[in-house]
């Protein structure tokens, strides 16, 4: 069974996914915002990440640049409401995040799973 860590500062959407997810077949941890997140990846070995963009103090991408310089190497589903920040979309592509890599928010809970098990080999899904 996959374990899939999902980041984000709103409580609601980590309910809803943490949810939804468990319904789907999955272990899932949550961590309310970037530090907790940290931590967590820290602490936890986990398949796949799940990682709001906008969070204060520790954001989306402050995880990410976290993650690159521990050489955790997990494929990440970057959540976003909106990438119309120029910078925001050139350090995800200097991080090696494409649009693949990125769920719009509102979530469609279908087609982030579909996203969660084309980043996830066959054999722990």
């Amino acid at each position: 069974m996959a374990k899939i860590l999902v980041i984000d500062d709103e409580y609601q959407i980590l309910d809803i996914l943490e949810r939804f997810l468990v319904k789907m077949g999955f272990q899932v941890i949550t961590a309310l915002g970037g530090e907790e997140g940290i931590k967590a990846i820290d602490s936890q070995d986990v398949d796949l990440i799940i990682l709001d963009m906008k969070m204060p103090k520790v954001t989306g991408i402050d995880v990410l640049k976290e993650l690159r310089k521990k050489e955790k190497r997990m494929p990440v589903l970057i959540l976003s409401g909106s990438l119309g920040i120029v910078r925001e979309v050139e350090l995800l592509k200097e991080l090696g995040y494409t649009q693949e890599d990125i769920v719009t928010k509102p979530i469609d809970l279908f087609n982030l799973l579909e996203r969660v098990r084309s980043k996830l080999p066959p054999d722990i899904i």
